[in-house]
């Protein structure tokens, strides 16, 4: 075994171990009254979740070995107890789940724990934000003293270095990926997960660092319910100007007369069309007017972007580039029908065998035992003879994931694009989604999502287990962020006018 994984299971003994998970305050989670389990119930959902993702999970031996995934399984499996309750459960299952390194993969509470959250959870009352690696608070939680822009730097006593460990511990990113993890845990999200995975009680100490006198100050906070939680979230949404996604799934703008910007929310199908909208002509007619208007510079903004339908992300990419080129090394899937289908959304005869019947058409089983896409099936989009051949800039963040971070691969490996923002949340060699089964474990009721396609994206440039990494990696500072300044779009504007055009003219500022 490795020193990594060593290090791994070691963190994940301590996090699931009695000092964290059942014997402090608040942590058995009794304020809730949860149903509880026999150890026989418990195991039986453990191995049903272990055995499915071994089934189906394509891509869960793509960032480890299968003695890695079966070493941290062995540890997680002897933390089973008689009558542990279903959140306590959740949090022997999670690291399992977050050990595929896939953010398509995801384990959700029960229906039953979630309406107990929402009626009875005590949350921290905080809403926070993760910028230049430092958590700064959006809102005051105590009375005597304006708080809000102070750097957080422990919850009752634990570091949130060593806090944010144990939460990435129960929810998988693509491969080694911490952008999309610190995003998951921005606004409400630590709040939420410190509820699920650390504890639950009436008070709490904070301990933050003044901005001005950089020393720290310790308070104690009352928790809150969940109304009073998203009542803090709207609260910080109308007392600051934070950058907002657009309302649209896509945007054009002209920012002067020869530089535009399209920013696209989403490039899922099903979006476009509720905004009455339809992606290829929403694509067509904005590289219509770019080239008609000799727009010399092009900005993409994907920051807010976690994909969509497939073969939108190379529609788009299609008008970046002049030279064909092959999108995917190759597409597998790993099996063409599933014992477990009884536990999940495929449990009806009509749609297991619609699925069989899709699996069957779209794919081949070659000399290997394993299974491929068909060639010609969901071909690359063919190049446009009007390409745009400007200076390209692409905005991206840990929330550019899925389809949005394989248009960032395509853009990197195929062009010279200048990247800013942050690392892209999704893997830049690929990532296994597509078709996932909804697996129900049938005692605690909790749901693992398991994707079943591992795309591999026919790329070189970047590096393994990381998303796209940026040219110029910029985030805003605690006082940009609430004024709503839009430091990465204001850099690539900057670079526009200095004269850059391409990765090899970069300057520093």
């Amino acid at each position: 075994m490795n020193r990594i994984l060593i290090l791994y299971i070691l963190i994940l003994c301590y996090s699931c171990s009695g000092n964290h998970s059942f014997n402090q305050e608040g942590t058995s989670f009794e304020n809730l009254q949860l149903q509880k389990y026999s150890q026989d119930q418990l195991t039986a959902d453990f191995d049903l979740m272990v055995n499915s993702l071994k089934e189906a999970h394509t891509g869960l031996y793509w960032y480890s070995s299968e003695a890695q995934f079966d070493s941290v399984v062995a540890v997680q499996r002897k933390l089973i107890k008689d009558s542990l309750n279903g959140l306590q459960f959740y949090n022997i299952a999670a690291p399992i789940v977050a050990y595929s390194k896939e953010d398509h993969c995801d384990i959700y509470l029960s229906d039953d724990i979630n309406r107990r959250l929402n009626r009875s959870g005590l949350f921290l009352p905080l809403s926070v934000i993760h910028l230049n690696n430092k958590t700064y608070l959006l809102n005051s939680p105590v009375s005597t003293e304006n708080i809000k822009g102070f750097e957080l730097v422990a919850i009752n006593g634990l570091p949130l270095t060593q806090l944010y460990e144990r939460l990435f511990n129960t929810f998988a990113a693509d491969g080694y990926i911490l952008s999309s993890k610190y995003r998951s845990l921005d606004f409400r999200g630590l709040s939420r997960e410190y509820a699920k995975v650390i504890c639950q009680r009436n008070e709490n100490t904070i301990t933050v660092v003044d901005p001005l006198s950089k020393k720290e100050k310790t308070f104690t906070v009352a928790s809150v319910l969940s109304q009073g939680l998203t009542n803090i979230h709207r609260q910080v949404s109308r007392e600051n100007t934070i950058r907002r996604e657009i309302t649209s799934p896509a945007e054009l703008k002209f920012l002067d007369d020869q530089t535009a910007m399209i920013s696209f929310r989403t490039f899922s199908n099903k979006n476009f069309e509720k905004s009455n909208m339809r992606f290829k002509s929403f694509v067509d007619s904005s590289f219509k007017k770019i080239l008609s208007g000799k727009v010399k510079a092009l900005i993409i903004d994907i920051r807010d972007n976690g994909g969509g339908s497939e073969g939108n992300e190379d529609f788009l990419f299609s008008y970046l580039t002049s030279k064909p080129y092959q999108k995917y090394r190759y597409v597998e899937v790993s099996k063409l029908s599933f014992s477990f289908f009884d536990h999940t959304d495929y449990s009806s005869k009509e749609d297991r065998e619609a699925l069989e019947v899709e699996l069957k058409f779209d794919n081949e089983q070659h000399s290997d035992g394993k299974y491929y896409r068909k060639p010609g099936r969901y071909a690359a989009e063919p190049v446009k003879a009007n390409a745009f051949k400007g200076s390209l800039f692409v905005l991206t963040s840990g929330w550019t994931y899925s389809g949005g971070a394989e248009f960032a691969s395509l853009v990197k490996e195929h062009t010279n694009a200048v990247f800013i923002g942050e690392e892209a949340g999704g893997g830049f060699n690929g990532n296994t989604s597509g078709t996932s089964l909804e697996l129900t474990l049938p005692s605690t009721k909790l749901k693992i999502d398991i994707p079943i396609l591992r795309f591999v994206l026919d790329v070189k440039k970047g590096e393994f287990g990381r998303g796209v990494i940026p040219d110029y990696s910029i985030q805003p500072t605690f006082e940009q962020f609430i004024k709503g300044e839009d430091v990465e779009l204001q850099l690539a504007q900057k670079l526009i006018r200095s004269g850059i055009h391409n990765i090899s003219q970069l300057i520093t500022f």
